[in-house]
């Protein structure tokens, strides 16, 4: 990642999303570690733009925050300092066809990762190039930090458009942390830790409290029972703590439930009727999402690339392999330096070469978008049982085709 002084104001793309009310809530709580300055926030709604916009000038106006918004995405970036790029392209409805996709190949409907989420970044592909060019014109040295997800895969696709100084960032390694050291009794805080991976395949590779390793004692301690939904038998074969989302690598994980893009359409709606009556306080319904990322990666991101002394965080960025990798790395106000260096363990060096191998299938199925790009790219999914990888990329492709036919029309 490029590195250059951070200045300038801090946009918001997607700002019309109503979780964006967490992101000023998450600012006020880091207050005064976060200094204030001037917030722009962007959207395509009119009306949610404005309800969300009202609600983050009156909690952080006391902090001494501007805030302003615009449907003007350009308007918005022009001599940012730094950029929060949430939006969803194709909105809410796009990831109900992602997760209706990835249970109709009989696989779990998840957005960041199997077909749904191969899906999505084909979708995303041409917007999100747009976006980049805006970036690069409006706001060429702003530090960009990524929440759209495929994450690892957005965040690829904006540094090879020219986005040098962008990084994803996840709150997943930091929840991870803290959920083995509540389990040891420890505070996360004196850990000393290493974590390899890709966005949501990752691990925890060294977890040490006084020089001691305590990854085999965290596996002794659950016994029976899991680490977000990881077994410590899980742990113990790998000698590393894996993300919740290794779970779903299991051979018996099944297809459930519908998704989440119904549920999150119902809130979204009650959360913004909850802004548009009441500005003055944090909307209740917010609270039935965890919306960990703001406070646990994007508040703690801002003040590293505001502070002057350095601070090691949690983000995914290009990294040596040619794919965009998650570990830890060091901030500051010239910006992120490279991965700091992670040994994981040969059970983990398996999965990693596998992730990374699938990887460079879903960008060569990005750059080359084909039926047969499509199916390496599954093939080389572990998500993916052999027997359904056929199946599952022709129902991609047709979707895309359908979706490519509605665009042009």
């Amino acid at each position: 990642m490029g590195r250059g002084r951070v200045t300038g104001h801090l946009a918001v793309l997607g700002g019309g999303s109503p979780y964006t009310a967490a992101l000023a809530d998450a600012i006020a709580d880091r207050e005064p570690a976060v200094p204030p300055g001037s917030l722009v926030l962007a959207g395509r709604d009119p009306d949610a733009l404005d309800a969300v916009g009202r609600y983050v000038r009156r909690r952080l106006a006391p902090l001494g925050w501007t805030t302003t918004w615009t449907t003007q995405a350009r308007a918005a970036l022009r001599g940012a300092g730094i950029v929060i790029h949430q939006i969803r392209y194709g909105g809410i409805a796009g990831r109900q066809r992602d997760e209706d996709l990835a249970l109709a190949c009989g696989l779990v409907a998840d957005e960041t990762l199997g077909p749904g989420a191969l899906q999505a970044a084909l979708r995303l592909r041409d917007p999100l190039d747009e976006t980049c060019v805006a970036l690069v014109q409006e706001c060429p040295t702003a530090a960009v930090l990524n929440l759209t997800n495929p994450l690892s895969l957005t965040t690829a696709r904006m540094i090879q458009a020219g986005v040098s100084r962008c990084m994803g960032l996840c709150e997943l390694p930091r929840v991870t942390l803290e959920a083995a050291a509540a389990v040891l009794g420890e505070d996360p805080e004196r850990a000393c830790w290493a974590y390899a991976g890709l966005n949501h395949r990752g691990f925890i590779v060294r977890l040490e409290w006084d020089g001691v390793d305590r990854v085999p004692d965290l596996a002794r301690r659950l016994g029976a029972e899991t680490l977000n939904g990881i077994r410590a038998d899980e742990i113990a074969a790998l000698q590393a703590i894996p993300t919740k989302y290794f779970r779903l690598m299991r051979a018996e994980a099944p297809a459930h439930g519908q998704g989440r893009a119904s549920f999150l359409t119902t809130l979204r709606a009650r959360i913004l009727e909850e802004l548009r009556a009441d500005s003055g306080r944090s909307p209740p319904s917010l609270r039935a999402r965890d919306t960990a990322w703001y406070p646990r990666a994007v508040v703690p991101a801002i003040e590293a690339l505001r502070s002057r002394r350095p601070v090691d965080r949690e983000i995914n960025v290009l990294a040596p392999s040619g794919v965009v990798e998650e570990g830890r790395a060091r901030i500051d106000t010239a910006g992120a330096g490279p991965l700091l260096p992670a040994r994981a363990p040969a059970p983990v060096e398996v999965w990693l070469a596998a992730f990374r191998d699938h990887e460079r299938c879903l960008l060569e199925a990005l750059e080359r978008p084909s039926l047969s790009s499509v199916r390496r790219a599954l093939e080389a999914d572990p998500l993916v049982p052999a027997a359904k990888a056929e199946a599952c990329a022709r129902l991609v492709w047709a979707c895309r085709q359908d979706e490519a036919s509605v665009g042009a029309a």
